[in-house]
């Protein structure tokens, strides 16, 4: 994905035929951060915090349903990616990059969570297995998609 225009409202991309199938098939993975994570990784200790973090997990999964909906509504969206010989164009305003790059943490986060939280210093690795290579790949690309938008943006400023 390669930037090829940019103003004060939009930034607009090219993007190949093939890195727009995994684009695709990356945010069909949405949504991948699990509530419950929380709930495990810092267990309530008084109902106030138990009621708390019932409220965040609530509010995740209500932030999700959007963002999942909002998903749909791009993947199917007429127009919205332009058929060239290149590959395709399209573009995004800034608050829908921004959108994007929050679903795009939460698929990689979310991948990274449910490999193990992996070390990448470690000797330890991950076993190999279709699952864990899923989330592998979905967590390696969600990245390359982040690194695209947030250079789009940075050089904007």
């Amino acid at each position: 994905m390669k930037l090829i225009k940019r103003d004060y409202q939009y930034c607009s991309f090219l993007i190949g035929k093939r890195e727009r199938e995994m684009l695709f098939s990356l945010l069909q993975r949405y949504p991948v951060m699990l509530a419950a994570h929380f709930r495990t990784r810092h267990p309530p200790k008084t109902n106030e915090s138990k009621k708390n973090l019932e409220l965040l997990e609530e509010s995740l999964a209500e932030q999700q349903k959007e963002n999942r909906v909002q998903v749909e509504q791009m993947l199917a969206q007429k127009g919205r990616f332009t058929e060239n010989d290149l590959g395709y164009s399209f573009r995004l305003n800034y608050s829908e990059i921004e959108w994007l790059l929050q679903v795009l943490n939460d698929i990689r986060l979310g991948s990274w969570i449910q490999l193990g939280e992996p070390d990448p210093n470690a000797t330890a690795s991950v076993p190999l297995n279709e699952q864990n290579m899923l989330l592998a790949w979905a967590m390696e690309i969600a990245g390359l998609f982040q690194h695209a938008l947030l250079e789009a943006t940075h050089t904007a400023e």
